[in-house]
């Protein structure tokens, strides 16, 4: 079986790579300006911008990947309110391409999108809820989910809410409070703002049996609400960290170029139904953020 993973240099695109190789997989990894850090026999890597339409169609063509697992974004929120052409070209286009191509060469597309989508005034979102996002990223996203869902492939989007673990791509809170802590320093984190925190091994395993089994839909892969003060917390308890480190801040006391949704939490129960895989518990969550620490220094 022949998978396509876009955006495999980013932490989800990372761990979905290695599980889809771990599962017998053989994989088509993009990346673009950072490189992906593994090597298996079963995974070929290739550079690739996925707004280059011809570059994709040479890729389809050659390949015609099974499936296709979209993960590419510019997810830095400021910079897409800044770069509202960039973040359309990426976030969008990008998107429209690859459903495009899809629809011809592949039999299944799955779309990485986001808690963003949502205006965060009240929280508990359900899979089909109403989106109203309340920044670009977020309007980008959205943008993304419909040109997935109104292509003529079987497709899934999975939203996900702040993804943290160890492995490459950009800095996310739990290895930003590893490393701070690690050094004695101080942090502040919020006490107003609440997110469902996706840890990233679990949500490839979550993608993983989405695929396999050819699911449709929009699906919530996302652990337990808590604030970001709450989750620092909780991350310090797991390495021993002293939690008298963390201090408390609200959302007005970051000067964020972008608005931020104060309360994005998903809900996932009709998603737990459908899956085995335990991807909520936050008891798990913590223990495989462990291994995958672990793993990094051995």
């Amino acid at each position: 079986m022949k998978a396509l993973i876009t955006g495999a240099s980013s932490l989800p695109g990372y761990r979905t790579t290695l599980k889809l190789l771990e599962k017998g997989y053989n994989v088509i990894a993009t990346h673009l300006t950072n490189p992906i850090p593994i090597e298996h026999e079963n995974l070929e890597k290739i550079k690739l911008d996925v707004r280059d339409f011809n570059s994709l169609l040479r890729l389809f063509k050659e390949n015609k990947p099974e499936i296709v697992i979209h993960m590419v974004a510019l997810g830095n929120v400021d910079e897409c309110e800044r770069n509202n052409m960039l973040a359309w070209e990426i976030n969008v286009k990008g998107t429209i391409n690859i459903a495009k191509l899809s629809e011809k060469y592949s039999k299944y597309l799955l779309y990485l999108s986001t808690d963003y989508v949502f205006d965060g005034s009240k929280g508990g979102y359900q899979e089909y809820d109403p989106p109203n996002p309340i920044n670009y990223y977020g309007l980008t996203k959205l943008g993304g989910e419909i040109a997935v869902t109104t292509s003529n492939v079987d497709n899934a989007i999975v939203r996900a809410s702040s993804i943290y673990g160890f492995g490459p791509g950009r800095k996310n809170f739990a290895k930003f409070i590893f490393e701070k802590l690690t050094k004695g320093e101080k942090i502040k984190a919020l006490i107003d703002q609440y997110t469902t925190p996706t840890q990233a091994s679990l949500l490839a395993e979550a993608i993983n049996e989405i695929v396999e089994r050819r699911l449709t839909g929009i699906f919530h892969i996302v652990g337990e609400r808590l604030s970001r003060y709450e989750f620092a917390l909780k991350v310090a308890d797991l390495f021993g960290f002293d939690k008298t480190l963390i201090g408390e801040a609200t959302m007005k006391d970051f000067n964020w170029f972008a608005p931020r949704p104060r309360d994005a939490s998903l809900k996932c129960e009709h998603t737990r139904k459908l899956l085995r895989v335990d991807f909520h518990s936050m008891e798990k969550a913590l223990n495989r953020l462990k291994e995958e620490y672990q793993e990094e220094v051995s």
